[in-house]
C-alpha cells in the first residue's frame, strides 16, 4: 500500500443550531430506528472541484459553511443531540436534544491525491483521512453522539465533505435532505438551488402495534450480546471503485429482459432497480465464486416503507422507514443460460411480495438476516429519490463524485448536465488484489453487443480476483 499522505488539521469546532431556537426535546426511537442501534455509522463522501487556495477556503468558503450548517440544524436538531436510554427505562431509546448541544466540524486539509478524485480503486485506508470519527462529548455517558463532519480541502484540487451518521436518527432520505438543505441554504446566491421540505419529526407518525414491534426488535438485539460484524483482517486492504451504467446501457437491459418476456408470452414490470441490480447479482455471484460453495443466490435488499403505509408516511419524514427484503433463488437458475431474465423475475416478485407483507414479518428481520450471511448474500442499498448528485455548495457545475464507505455495494442515479449524460453508478469494495484495468468500458460501437461486452468484463475481472473472498465486489 502506498504510503498514506499526512492531514493538517486547520481547526476541530463544535457548531449549534442558533442559540434559543430550539427547547428541549425528545424524540424516541421506533422500531425502524432500533433495528440500526448497534450498527457501525454510516460514512458518505462527498467531492467537488475547488480551484483555489487553502487560504481563500478558510478566509471565505469555510464561514459560509459552518454559518450555513448551523442554520441547517435548526431544521434537524436531532442531529446535534445525543441517543440515550430513556430514563427510568431499561430498553427505551429516545434522541435528547437540549439547547446547545453541537456537532463536530473538522477542517482539514490534504495535499495532491489525484487518485482519490475519480472511479478508479481507490485505497480505504486514505478515504477514512476524509471522514470523521464519532466521539461522545463525555466519556463517561452512555449518550451516543449521532453526527460528525469533517470538510477536507484540496488546494486548487477539491474540497470533500465527510459525514458519520449514527444510523438510528435517520435513514439515507433523512440524510441527503439534509445535506441537500445545508447546501441549498449555504448556495443560497443561486435561486436555482431549492432545499427540501422542512423535516417531519413526529415519530408517532410509525405505526407499531401498541409497541409490539419496537419490543420484539429490541429483544432481539439484547440477544446478541456475542454478535460482531465480519471484518477484514488488518494486514488487508480495502479499494473501493466507482462503476458507471449509462442510461444505454439501462436501456439494453430493459429491451433484453422485454424481449424475452414477450418470446415467453408474459407481461412483466420492467424497472430500473430490478434490472441494474439483476445485472450486478450474477457478476457479483461469479465475482465471489459463490456458485461452487452453494446451490442457492441470496439478496438482502433495504427497501423503503413510507409509500406503502396508510396513510403514507410523508417523503421528508425524518428518521428511519426501511426495512429488509430477502430474495432467494436456485443458484443454477440465476448463472445459467437464461439467468438474467431469471434473476429479474425472482427480483420483481421479491419487490411486490414486500409491498403486501409490509411490515408483519419485522420482528424476524434481524434473525432472517444473520441467518442468510452464511450464505454470502448480494446486500445493497441506494435509491434515486435521494438525488444525492443534487447536493450542490456552489463549487462549479463539473463532474461531483459521492462515495459511500460501506462493505455492500451501493447504486446512485447519477447526472451530468453539461454532458446530457446520466446512469446509475455503483460503489463497491474489493480486497487487496491486482486489478488489470483502471477503467472499464462497458459499452462497444454496437449496442448488440452490449450484454455481451459488459458480462465479458465481468469474467475477466472474476479472473483477476483469483477466487479471493471480496466484500461487495460487483465485478
Amino acid at each position: 500500500m502506498a504510503a498514506v499522505a499526512s492531514l493538517r488539521i486547520i481547526e476541530i469546532t463544535q457548531i449549534s443550531p442558533p442559540a434559543g431556537t430550539v427547547p428541549e426535546t425528545f424524540v424516541p426511537l421506533t422500531f425502524f430506528d432500533v433495528l440500526w442501534l448497534n450498527s457501525t455509522p454510516v460514512e458518505r463522501l462527498f467531492f467537488y472541484p475547488y480551484k483555489d487556495s487553502s487560504t481563500h477556503f478558510t478566509s471565505s468558503s469555510l464561514p459560509a459553511l459552518k454559518s450555513s450548517l448551523s442554520l441547517t440544524l435548526q431544521s434537524f436538531f436531532p442531529f446535534a443531540g445525543n441517543i440515550r436510554l430513556t430514563p427510568e427505562t431499561t430498553d427505551k431509546y429516545e434522541i435528547h436534544y437540549v439547547d446547545g448541544d453541537s456537532i463536530s466540524f473538522t477542517a482539514a486539509e490534504l495535499g495532491d491525491s489525484n487518485e482519490l478524485f475519480g472511479d478508479g480503486p481507490r485505497e480505504v485506508p486514505k478515504l477514512k483521512l476524509l471522514v470523521p470519527t464519532l466521539r461522545s462529548k463525555n466519556e463517561s455517558s452512555d449518550s451516543r453522539p449521532v453526527l460528525a463532519i469533517q470538510v477536507t480541502v484540496f488546494p486548487y484540487q477539491g474540497v470533500v465533505i465527510g459525514i458519520t451518521v449514527h444510523h438510528s436518527v435517520c435513514d439515507g432520505n433523512g440524510s441527503v435532505n439534509f445535506m441537500r438543505t445545508w447546501a441549498a441554504i449555504c448556495h443560497a446566491s443561486n435561486s436555482m438551488t431549492q432545499a427540501p421540505a422542512t423535516p417531519v419529526l413526529d415519530r408517532s407518525i410509525v405505526p407499531d402495534n401498541d409497541g409490539s414491534l419496537y419490543t420484539a426488535m429490541i429483544n432481539t438485539l439484547l440477544s446478541l450480546d456475542d454478535f460482531e460484524q465480519l471484518k477484514p483482517a488488518n494486514e488487508e486492504v480495502l479499494y473501493l471503485a466507482t462503476f458507471t451504467l449509462k442510461h444505454e446501457h439501462i436501456r439494453f437491459l430493459k429491451e433484453k429482459y422485454l424481449r424475452e418476456a414477450e418470446n415467453r408470452n408474459m407481461v412483466v414490470r420492467c424497472s430500473t432497480t430490478v434490472v441494474a441490480y439483476a445485472f450486478i447479482w450474477i457478476g457479483y455471484l461469479k465475482a465471489k465464486s459463490i456458485i461452487l460453495e452453494t446451490k442457492e443466490a441470496h439478496c438482502i435488499f433495504a427497501v423503503d416503507h413510507r409509500q406503502w403505509f396508510q396513510p403514507p408516511i410523508p417523503e421528508n419524514y425524518f428518521g428511519n422507514c426501511i426495512g429488509m427484503c430477502f430474495i432467494q433463488a436456485n443458484m443454477e437458475d440465476i448463472v445459467g443460460p437464461d439467468g438474467f431474465f431469471e434473476a429479474c423475475q425472482v427480483m420483481s416478485k421479491a419487490f411486490e411480495e414486500e409491498k403486501i407483507v409490509g411490515i408483519n414479518d419485522a420482528k424476524d428481520w434481524i434473525k432472517t438476516a444473520l441467518e442468510r450471511v452464511v450464505h454470502k448474500p448480494l446486500t445493497a442499498a441506494g435509491s434515486s429519490r435521494f438525488r444525492v448528485y443534487d447536493v450542490d455548495f456552489g463549487w462549479g457545475s463539473r463532474q461531483r463524485w459521492i462515495l459511500y464507505l460501506s462493505s455492500i455495494p451501493v447504486l446512485w442515479p447519477w447526472h451530468k448536465a453539461e454532458k446530457n449524460e446520466a446512469g446509475w453508478r455503483l460503489d463497491c469494495y474489493s480486497h487487496s488484489v491486482k486489478w488489470r484495468c483502471s477503467k472499464i468500458t462497458l459499452m462497444r460501437t454496437s449496442k448488440t453487443y452490449l450484454y455481451e461486452a459488459i458480462d465479458n468484463c465481468i469474467l475477466q475481472l472474476s479472473l483477476s480476483l483469483q477466487n479471493k473472498y471480496i466484500s461487495g465486489i460487483l465485478f
